[in-house]
């Protein structure tokens, strides 16, 4: 399933069933000329399902509780703020290696991370979904691209796996897991 098909799908079932949640979704970047931007501040390439899914939304809004179960999706402005966290961090703890722009995060879930690695050189390369821990620090592959994330996402949306955060749809501001 294209990213297009399953952000139709996802604002389909959000329209019908979590319309505040839908209202969490920035608006899309104005041009690719952003995403081309924060390419090169981050010093890294976006996979190309990343930089559709862009094009359709800027991630979420800060007050979002997280419309991927908890996990809210970053806008641009937050992924290159976190990089530059990242990069004073290692600065600052002399780690003369660490490059943190080979992952872009995408998503956060309190302090955890999905993230996926930057794109070859041409930007024509998908990446793994990757969820870092930091708790116990793992690296679990979650999902073949960003593409993949989005389409199962969708399935397991419209299969009903997901509810609202909050009993009143006036106040929810994301999804979380039917228990």
């Amino acid at each position: 399933m294209s990213v297009q098909e399953s952000f139709s799908r996802i604002e389909s079932w959000l329209s019908k069933n979590a319309p505040n949640v839908l209202h969490q979704l920035n608006k899309p970047i104005s041009s690719v000329d952003e995403l081309d931007k924060a390419e090169a501040i981050l010093g890294a390439k976006f996979p190309p399902s990343v930089r559709e899914a862009y094009t359709y939304h800027d991630g979420e809004s800060t007050e979002s509780t997280g419309l991927f179960g908890g996990w809210r999706w970053l806008p641009l402005r937050e992924i290159i703020q976190w990089n530059n966290e990242q990069m004073q961090y290692g600065q600052k703890h002399q780690f003369l290696d660490f490059k943190p722009s080979f992952m872009i995060p995408l998503l956060v879930l309190n302090n955890d991370l999905r993230y996926v690695e930057t794109s070859g050189d041409d930007g024509l390369e998908e990446t793994l979904v990757i969820e870092w821990n930091h708790e116990q620090p793992s690296r679990d592959v979650k999902y073949g691209s960003f593409a993949n994330y989005l389409s199962t996402f969708a399935e397991r949306l419209e299969s009903g796996e997901y509810i609202t955060d909050a009993n009143d749809q006036q106040t929810a501001r994301g999804l979380i897991l039917r228990k």
